[in-house]
């Protein structure tokens, strides 16, 4: 008896737990207008889109060259998009899994963009002209940005935003597992 009880409040319950994982937290409305062409093709056949990109604030936005993985259901695909091209990366599922674990266990879907975040820092400007981290997550009705400027040297000289750590872990594991997007 307690098996068919167990069994059944997890079938009642499974389909509101799994709406839970398609809610960002700290976004806003899906707005078309303010994602790139490929994100909304990516973003239209998908639960979830994460566009990772790395550049400076000199760079032109057309040349950067983006991460991206999606995932619909228990299928998850990377790509890499560079100079108005969407290209399938070959990766393993083992290797997909882990940057998809490696996104959750870090709360991107989650966590605050850092100008969100209050911190005073003394250092705060000491540096000019260094990378920022950005990606781009998109699910079924919203979306938010996240983009942090020079994690690396903030998270030493400006402690108190987790939040850093949590995008080096993301960079991290892509540069892992994807270094030739």
């Amino acid at each position: 008896m307690r098996i068919y009880l167990t069994l059944s409040f997890s079938l009642l319950f499974l389909p509101v737990f799994s709406q839970v994982l398609n809610k960002l937290e700290n976004g806003i409305a899906y707005d078309e207008s303010r994602v790139r062409p490929f994100m909304r093709k990516l973003h239209s056949k998908n639960d979830f889109v994460f566009a990772y990109r790395s550049y400076f604030e000199s760079t032109a936005s057309s040349e950067s060259k983006y991460f991206v993985l999606t995932v619909k259901g228990e299928e998850i695909k990377a790509y890499r998009y560079s100079r108005d091209m969407l290209k399938k990366l070959n990766l393993s599922k083992y290797s997909l899994d882990q940057i998809w674990r490696t996104f959750r266990q870090n709360d991107l879907e989650k966590i605050r963009n850092e100008r969100d975040i209050p911190n005073f820092c003394a250092k705060k400007y000491e540096i000019y002209d260094s990378h920022t981290y950005e990606f781009t997550i998109l699910s079924a009705s919203q979306m938010k940005v996240l983009s942090y400027y020079s994690p690396e040297y903030y998270l030493e000289a400006c402690y108190g935003i987790s939040e850093r750590q949590n995008i080096l872990n993301a960079v991290a594991i892509i540069n892992q597992f994807a270094p030739e997007y």
